[in-house]
């Protein structure tokens, strides 16, 4: 019976025997395959001056993505009182020019050169670079309190930031010039632009601070910087321009645009700029700011 036992247990059918022949062809080819590659396509074994080339140009690839930029032009500076602008033209990296503002902000001064590494993320290539260009004039930590050492600091900060400012034309200023005050950026200055050309100029300081976007406290800081040397409005042809013309004005919305047109048609042309009175949304307030940009009616 045991005997019986082994002959039913070993022994197939048609199929499985089929099956099994073809799992064991299969697996020839796979053992066969890979012996068969190498012997007709041999690996080359390169040497030690064949692996340094390849590697060279991995490795030269590499130092140039992760090496910081190091283009700028070389002068001689102090690094307690340079400018942002003064640090980008030495061609040092953004992320380490505000690291610098920021700690001088809160009062930190280079004493002497090396202070400079001691800054985060500061490359010692560029400080090689920059180290014999630098040239502090801040006086001796010795012959300072610490509140008198922060004090210095920050009035040299305040010194920078009146340097910075100057005097400019509203009228006439194109985005830099903006963009040279303090607290004006790209975004603000190209608001501020806009706003002039939609309203045909400026005509008072005090329209600046109308500006979209334009922060009160800003507007005070750089108030004195602003000068108008020369008023050159564009006017407003009220009895000729179509409603959607008229909206475009800062100082027309759409109804009052609207409203115009609709007391044009029923009235005739203006005669008067202050015939403007006469429409229900126009109060005095609106009309003296229209005023200067309808000053003659044909």
């Amino acid at each position: 019976m045991k005997q019986t036992f082994w002959k039913t247990y070993f022994s197939f059918s048609r199929q499985e025997r089929l099956g099994i022949t073809t799992l064991l062809v299969l697996i020839s080819i796979c053992v066969s395959i890979p012996a068969a590659w190498e012997y007709y396509y041999p690996p080359v074994i390169a040497d030690d001056d064949t692996l340094a080339q390849a590697w060279m140009p991995l490795q030269t690839t590499d130092v140039v993505k992760t090496a910081p930029a190091t283009k700028g032009i070389l002068f001689s500076f102090d690094p307690n009182r340079l400018s942002e602008q003064g640090w980008i033209k030495l061609g040092v990296a953004p992320r380490n020019i505000q690291t610098i503002l920021h700690y001088r902000a809160k009062g930190g001064v280079f004493r002497k050169k090396e202070d400079l590494l001691r800054i985060y993320g500061f490359p010692s290539d560029m400080f090689a670079k920059l180290a014999p260009y630098i040239q502090i004039t801040v006086p001796e930590r010795d012959s300072l309190s610490r509140s008198e050492y922060r004090t210095q600091a920050i009035k040299w900060e305040r010194e920078r930031v009146v340097t910075k400012a100057r005097v400019i034309d509203i009228n006439e200023a194109d985005s830099a010039v903006w963009e040279s005050l303090n607290g004006i950026g790209p975004v603000l200055a190209g608001r501020i632009i806009r706003f002039r050309d939609k309203l045909g100029g400026f005509y008072d300081i005090s329209q600046v601070r109308e500006t979209y976007g334009l922060p009160d406290s800003t507007f005070v800081k750089i108030q004195a910087s602003l000068q108008l040397n020369k008023v050159s409005l564009k006017f407003l042809d009220i009895n000729h321009l179509d409603e959607r013309s008229l909206a475009q004005h800062p100082y027309i919305h759409y109804k009052l645009a609207r409203l115009i047109v609709l007391y044009r048609n029923s009235n005739g042309p203006f005669k008067q700029a202050d015939e403007l009175l006469a429409i229900p949304l126009v109060d005095d307030k609106i009309y003296r700011k229209l005023e200067p940009y309808i000053k003659t009616i044909n």
